[in-house]
């Protein structure tokens, strides 16, 4: 088993909160969500969490709600939780102004997941933007 596998199992024993798909999860949407970005830069909390319902509305499609219950996740605060387990094991990094708090309650997690599906169902294939209310995160 790989190491990184194995120190994020063991995270998510030891806490107990989030499964280890969680984690693991996390950190493949954070990395998607800089790789589509035109310039490699830190993310904020809010663009994090636009990039994550992204990736899993991509990924999961209509499964995303009842996946993210099963692995514990239910809103916003949860992924600054995992993000911040991920810092605390030295697996990623933060700014002095990065907190848990920016992710908490940033937009309800039901709403962001049925309209990303609905954006992604009627997307136009080129031209694809974000738009409402989370257009200008990852703008």
């Amino acid at each position: 088993m790989n190491d990184i596998y194995r120190v994020i199992d063991n995270l998510a024993v030891k806490r107990g909160r989030y499964s280890p798909e969680a984690y693991y999860f996390t950190l493949d949407a954070l990395n998607r969500t800089v790789a589509g970005l035109s310039v490699r830069r830190h993310l904020s909390g809010p663009e994090l969490l636009a990039g994550i319902v992204r990736v899993a509305s991509e990924r999961f499609g209509p499964d995303t709600r009842h996946i993210f219950d099963s692995w514990g996740v239910s809103v916003t605060g949860d992924f600054g939780n995992i993000i911040f387990d991920l810092v605390d094991i030295g697996l990623l990094s933060k700014t002095d102004d990065d907190r848990p708090e920016d992710f908490a309650d940033v937009f309800d997690l039901d709403e962001a997941i049925s309209e990303e599906r609905w954006r992604q169902r009627w997307r136009i294939p080129g031209t694809a933007r974000l738009v409402g209310p989370m257009e200008d995160l990852l703008s």
